[in-house]
């Protein structure tokens, strides 16, 4: 049984949260108007997400749809993410921003013990950060699914049920979507096998066919590169703080959300090298500092970064400056330093952050590197992954060895 609560007062309780988290004066004020319509609607009665989903579809009816262009079309964008924040804030005590959680999260009584157990058994197991990530997420929003449809415990999942919220995933990768599954059925197995219910759910999850990496991966050559490192504008504080992150890339072939996870003591800066626990695979890798990526972070950390007790060197420009920054908003500035920098973009391909791991490896291999070192260099496990990023240009394979040259700056 859900706990209950007034409209006005759930209502209520969100409005203070985003106040304490900063949120914008035209932020709070689309939300204090969907806040508003919807007690009125309510109409003192009891906040269900159901009730939720009748105020949207009332509003939709009202206003004859939602227009997609304009200033009207954030109009529209903020009743859907008002109501769903209220949504997230009733089942979970806490908000989540593209994935992020803003506080220690709450899970529903019915699947409280459960959810804490599996997660603390996939820690001990070695989960990677990454992957804890992703299963807090998928769970969060398998949860709200069943919420919407009036289900609040394991034993009212039925196999439909299990289907409609596998079709809400249309739309994304593939390879994600087997992720989110494989999730899912690793945690309704430890549920299963610690008697938090006496339903086989996992045996309703499908099993998607694996597929294997098909496409090229966009590479960029040397001289590309550097017209892009080149277009960033590091005038501003966002630009010093994505200079940066675009020169680690670049330089040393980071995971992006190893990039984020970065902190001041993964940092030598006597030694010039910098060291990190790969988020993919748990194994740590220790790189030279080159030159200009030491005084990019230098220049970001005197000259860019806010104010902030938080322990990761590159943080969100949003007050209150606490987490990272989001990897939609990196991708969409990093778009517009490849529109600077005139490069001709293929639209039909990927040229995300990735672009730049996989422009390094095929870089080396034109140099004539050794395919093992390259591999050491991008941190895999398996030596035989680096052939993904090297398919671009296998004729170039040759042995040699990796000179890497560390200018020497110094430490202010």
């Amino acid at each position: 049984m859900m706990k209950k609560i007034k409209v006005t007062d759930l209502c209520s309780e969100l409005e203070q949260k985003l106040v304490e988290l900063h949120y914008s004066d035209d932020s709070m004020r689309r939300y204090r108007k969907v806040f508003r319509e919807f007690t009125e609607y309510a109409d003192g009665c009891d906040y269900s997400q159901s009730k939720g989903t009748d105020f949207l579809v009332w509003k939709f009816q009202q206003l004859g749809g939602f227009v997609t262009g304009g200033e009207h079309s954030k109009n529209g964008m903020y009743y859907f993410r008002a109501i769903r924040s209220l949504a997230e804030y009733y089942n979970f005590g806490i908000l989540f921003r593209r994935n992020e959680f803003h506080g220690e999260i709450v899970w529903p009584e019915p699947f409280k013990e459960a959810t804490e157990g599996f997660l603390r058994y996939e820690v001990e197991y070695g989960c990677s950060h990454w992957q804890y990530e992703r299963c807090n997420a998928v769970i969060k929003d398998m949860i709200l699914f069943l919420d919407s449809a009036s289900v609040h415990d394991f034993n009212g999942i039925t196999s439909g049920l299990i289907s409609r919220f596998i079709a809400t995933m249309v739309g994304l990768a593939p390879v994600t979507i087997a992720e989110r599954i494989s999730a899912l059925r690793q945690y309704f197995k430890y549920a299963y096998l610690n008697e938090y219910t006496d339903k086989p759910i996992a045996a309703y999850l499908p099993h998607p066919p694996q597929r294997a990496r098909t496409k090229l991966p966009t590479v960029w050559t040397e001289d590309q590169i550097e017209s892009l490192i080149n277009a960033v504008d590091t005038t501003t504080p966002v630009g010093k703080r994505d200079y940066a992150i675009i020169l680690i890339g670049a330089r040393l072939g980071f995971r992006i959300g190893d990039i984020l996870n970065l902190t001041i003591n993964d940092i030598d800066w006597d030694n010039k090298q910098i060291s990190i626990v790969q988020g993919k695979t748990g194994e740590t890798l220790t790189m030279p500092l080159p030159s200009d990526v030491g005084w990019a972070i230098i220049d970001y950390l005197k000259n860019g970064r806010p104010i902030t007790d938080y322990q990761n060197i590159f943080v969100t420009h949003n007050a209150p400056y606490v987490g990272c920054p989001f990897k939609s908003t990196l991708r969409t500035n990093l778009s517009k330093a490849l529109k600077r920098s005139g490069i001709t973009i293929d639209k039909t391909k990927h040229y995300g952050w990735h672009s730049l791991r996989h422009s390094l490896a095929t870089n080396l291999l034109q140099n004539n590197v050794e395919v093992s070192t390259i591999s050491d260099i991008l941190g895999h496990s398996d030596p035989q992954v680096a052939h993904h990023y090297l398919r671009v240009d296998m004729k170039g394979l040759s042995t040699c060895a990796l000179e890497v040259e560390v200018m020497d700056y110094a430490k202010e």
